[in-house]
């Protein structure tokens, strides 16, 4: 990334401090007393709210084109950019591990890590990364009490891989969840202020400026931070009682479900920054490193946008959630995209992640679960399918966009769907397998139908008299394999019968018609 200093615009006011840390900064230790640069940053911000103003080092070692870490800091309830620096050693260490590190002020002392204050913080990043060489893969967030839980917040609500987002956060006394300390102080004007109303007025606010919503999991956007490393802690003892509560109850929600959760008591006494074990708490940060692409997401929508490898518009884009997960196997060729509520329409980036859907076939779930209509796009198809099917069956429901190169698919249900992109592929005669092998019907002697499936997949089958009636069907069965009896309630008289069956299995899509003498 090229870099160049900072400079002076009539909307940036920028002061050298240029301290000596071991006399300048409160709280250094001599151990790590070195020569760093420090600013003081007012810049603009892309809200036009008000300005942003930052605390910012620059490591005594940095050099251009040399990808650093960046710190971000997060102040408590009151506090202000200096905070970090004045109370703890965060910024000494930082300096002595050639990490940037920065702290802001947000858009007033009581913010409460709302969203515009995250807006802010992206300015921040962004300005500093214009100037620096910031790894963008090892962007870590630090904050003590009401700054606590914000890395966790902006972590949630900032997955866009094209944009800044956090390797790992730290929270120091952090107030996990707002409307429980709302209801815990019995009126708190400031967050009133900040999220424009009480809980009861506007949960949406409290919910996804929280790092979690503690009474409702499923208006909560925790399940984001399912690849966060999340580093949890307090005062020692009875100092931080309330704020321990907070963190023990976010750790067991967190530490079953997510990748890296650490719950650790301070072995200080105290609350928010004056309990910080620094240097324990930046080797948590620094051992990770951000995967912008994991193969495996779960999120919990606030907005339109992109979501890791999803991008997403909402039915009701306003004051609700919208929810989708998704697991993608480049290796075997499927992915599946469920559990989906209040999308309207969903963009699938397969190539970030691997997975080139250009060539053969491959094979995927699209579960949607409020039976809504929703449209879901493939991006890197170059050419439209020779065959696609959704559960077995040939599906027509879909439309090839040649120059984006976008499959979209419209559906409102669930669907196990097989896309077949070179002819060549298609297994012929007609996708049904010889007799004996991967699927077969035949008739019991109590009068009911086996089928016989020797892979597990999708199952859909029908009944039909001579005349060809469809007499009882059922379609989209995840079906395990093995013999299963189809019991359907007709035909109600003994004769001649015709079943069909499709199987879509991962080794292919397999067809067969029997003619069956049922006796009833």
């Amino acid at each position: 990334m090229r870099t160049k200093p900072p400079r002076q615009s009539r909307f940036d006011r920028v002061f050298l401090i240029a301290l000596l840390l071991g006399s300048g900064a409160g709280g250094a230790r001599p151990d790590l007393a070195r020569a760093q640069i420090e600013y003081d940053v007012t810049i603009p911000t892309t809200l036009g709210d008000t300005t942003e103003t930052f605390w910012l080092q620059i490591p005594d070692d940095y050099r251009p084109g040399d990808p650093r870490p960046l710190l971000v800091g997060w102040h408590q309830w009151g506090g202000d950019r200096f905070e970090m620096r004045s109370a703890t050693t965060i910024g000494a260490i930082c300096n002595e591990r050639g990490w940037i590190a920065a702290s802001h002020e947000g858009v007033s002392p009581v913010h409460w890590n709302n969203h515009p204050t995250q807006s802010h913080v992206v300015d921040v990043i962004r300005w500093i990364e214009e100037r620096y060489c910031v790894d963008p893969d090892r962007i870590y967030m630090v904050g003590a009490s009401m700054g606590g839980a914000a890395g966790m917040v902006f972590a949630n609500n900032h997955l866009d891989p094209t944009g800044p987002m956090v390797a790992a956060s730290a929270s120091i006394s952090g107030i996990q969840d707002c409307e429980r300390r709302f209801h815990e102080q019995g009126i708190n004007n400031s967050m009133i202020a900040s999220f424009g109303g009480t809980p009861d007025q506007v949960p949406f606010e409290y919910h996804r400026n929280s790092a979690i919503f503690f009474a409702d999991s499923s208006e909560s956007m925790h399940v984001n931070a399912l690849h966060l490393p999340l580093y949890l802690t307090f005062g020692l003892g009875a100092s931080d009682q309330v704020w321990r509560r907070h963190a023990e109850d976010l750790y067991a929600v967190m530490a079953p479900y997510a990748d890296e959760v650490v719950l650790r008591e301070s072995a200080i006494a105290g609350h928010g920054w004056s309990c910080a074990e620094e240097e324990r708490i930046c080797d948590f940060l620094g051992s990770f490193a951000l995967d912008r692409h994991p193969g495996r997401i779960s999120i919990r929508a606030d907005e339109e946008g992109r979501w890791y490898w999803a991008k997403i518009e909402m039915r009701e884009p306003v004051g609700t959630f919208a929810r989708f997960a998704g697991e993608i196997d480049p290796a075997l060729r499927h992915f599946d995209f469920f559990m989906v509520s209040n999308v309207a329409s969903a963009e699938l980036d397969l190539p970030s992640v691997g997975f080139w859907p250009s060539t053969g076939d491959f094979t995927f779930r699209w579960e949607i679960q409020d039976g809504m209509p929703a449209s879901l796009a493939l991006a890197g198809v170059i050419a439209p399918p020779a065959l696609l099917l959704r559960d077995g069956c040939e599906c027509a429901d879909w439309i090839h966009d040649p120059a984006r190169q976008v499959l979209v698919l419209f559906a409102d249900g669930s669907g196990h769907y097989t896309v077949f992109l070179d002819p060549a592929e298609i297994p012929s005669p007609p996708l049904a397998p010889p007799a004996g092998s991967m699927l077969e019907l035949r008739s019991g002697i109590d009068g009911g139908i086996l089928a016989a499936l020797r892979e597990e997949g999708t199952f859909s089958w029908g009944l039909y008299d001579v005349t060809g009636r469809e007499l009882a069907a059922a379609r989209g069965l995840w079906t395990p394999a093995g013999e299963i009896r189809l019991d359907p309630m007709s035909p109600a008289r003994s004769g001649i019968y015709f079943a069909r069956a499709t199987l879509a299995a991962r080794s292919g899509v397999y067809r067969t018609t029997a003619k069956l003498l049922i006796l009833r």
